[in-house]
């Protein structure tokens, strides 16, 4: 298969995935606006304990529907600070995949960067002292 193929079926892949995901993140929207309810933390439900991605349906609702950047902040601290650059990063890398069908060799540590933020996060969040982290309303 010669390389403009490749290319060629590598975006009609990604063009999919993103048609798909973006059909799935417009029926999660729906359903929190027209019910105030996403999708619920089965850590949280079991142990009461926030895990590093609760308040994530909330924070990308404040952004999309009330474009308010400090009750994002305040649902998942973490995810909105870092958003502007997994965007950047996000795009960047399909543009990579796109091109040669695999990603930069540098996406492994960022990887492992991302994931120990994550864990910490999910830590910070549960001990008192730093309770600010926890998902709120403001």
């Amino acid at each position: 298969m010669d390389i403009e193929k490749q290319v060629r079926k590598r975006l009609i892949i990604v063009i999919l995935l993103h048609v798909l995901v973006l059909i799935l993140g417009g029926m999660l929207y729906l359903m929190y606006d027209r019910t105030g309810e996403g999708v619920p933390c089965l850590i949280y439900k079991f142990t009461g304990f926030y895990c590093p991605s609760c308040g994530v349906t909330r924070m990308m609702y404040a952004l999309i529907h009330d474009h308010d950047i400090l009750q994002a902040f305040r649902y998942n601290a973490l995810l909105a600070v870092t958003l502007p650059f997994a965007a950047v990063l996000y795009t960047q890398q399909l543009i990579v995949f796109v091109r040669t069908g695999g990603l930069s060799p540098w996406m492994g540590v960022v990887a492992e960067i991302w994931g120990i933020l994550m864990i910490l996060f999910g830590i910070l969040r549960n001990i008192p002292a730093f309770e600010f982290l926890a998902p709120v309303v403001l």
